[in-house]
């Protein structure tokens, strides 16, 4: 193979890319625009501060400068007027792609006006990974950034994913805190979206949970109170709109004991539900053909 040759960035703002976890993920050409750069904005110095550190690049750090979130106009003006000056500034968050539900897009959007070239370094991103492997057959998906804090928009948020007629896959950030409450409203609201759900993706104790939307709203709970209320996490949903679709993501039609549905009928069993309004139920609320419960019904409540 011929040796990777190192590029000559042209001056300006370059947007670099971080590991959202595991420092093995920054690239190459990231490293180099790191160590290439006059100066380099950040979210938090500590943070930028040891990935230069791992890089082996120490002497970078005093090239830090923070460039969070709350920046006021004299920060961008500062680092604008560097910019204006011929200095390359690479621009970098805490972790994944900047200005991306992340800061970095007001000082982007100034450059632009100022005529100083912005140039992308691309690389690590959850929504990406997330999407790589939900199994979701879509050309077209949207991401919302965090998912809503309040019930009410919540609902309207779901309300309007499931009547989009320009994506079917949507895709969120979630606190630790809020995870496990976000996905039962998703169970409870949109019971036939197919969702995935990944925890400190990349990392060492990377979980990822997918299925239909109570099935995974239940192991998320379940995870939650076992592990606590820790680590990052996001996920996505695809906007199954009937049983067939539904089945073919793989959130209903399934029969083995671990489905969703199956215990909720063996639970129906137990508690002296005729078994005809158990298949109704059944049917009803997860969107399986009654011909399916039916099946499964019969040697359920045969045993009874």
């Amino acid at each position: 193979m011929d040796e990777i040759k190192r590029q000559i960035l042209p001056a300006g703002l370059w947007v670099i890319a971080t590991p959202i976890g595991n420092l093995q993920d920054i690239s190459l050409r990231a490293k180099n625009a790191l160590e290439d750069a006059d100066g380099i904005l950040c979210e938090d110095t500590r943070r930028t501060a040891a990935l230069i550190s791992a890089l082996g690049v120490r002497s970078r750090i005093s090239k830090l400068v923070r460039l969070d979130a709350h920046a006021k106009p004299a920060g961008i003006e500062a680092a604008l007027a560097r910019l204006k000056n011929g200095e390359s500034l690479a621009l970098v968050t805490d972790a994944g792609t900047p200005a991306i539900s992340d800061p970095g897009s007001a000082l982007v959007e100034a450059a632009h006006r100022a005529g100083i070239q912005v140039t992308p370094i691309p690389g690590p991103s959850a929504v990406m990974a997330l999407l790589s492997i939900a199994g979701f057959e879509e050309t077209s998906f949207t991401f919302r950034g965090f998912f809503p804090r309040r019930e009410v928009e919540r609902r309207n948020e779901l309300a309007a994913c499931a009547g989009s007629g320009l994506s079917r896959v949507f895709v969120w950030f979630e606190s630790p805190e809020r995870i496990s409450e976000a996905l039962a409203v998703v169970a409870r609201e949109r019971p036939r979206f197919v969702v995935i759900v990944a925890k400190e993706l990349t990392k060492l104790h990377e979980k990822i949970f997918r299925g239909g939307a109570v099935e995974v709203a239940a192991a998320i709970a379940a995870e939650i109170d076992q592990q606590g209320a820790r680590g990052e996490w996001c996920f996505g949903v695809h906007t199954a709109r009937n049983a067939k679709e539904s089945c073919e993501l793989g959130q209903v039609g399934q029969t083995d004991e671990s489905s969703e549905w199956v215990k909720a009928l063996r639970c129906l069993a137990d508690a002296r539900v005729s078994a005809s309004d158990a298949v109704r139920q059944v049917s009803h609320h997860f969107g399986v053909p009654k011909n399916t419960v039916y099946e499964r019904a019969l040697k359920i409540f045969s045993k009874k």
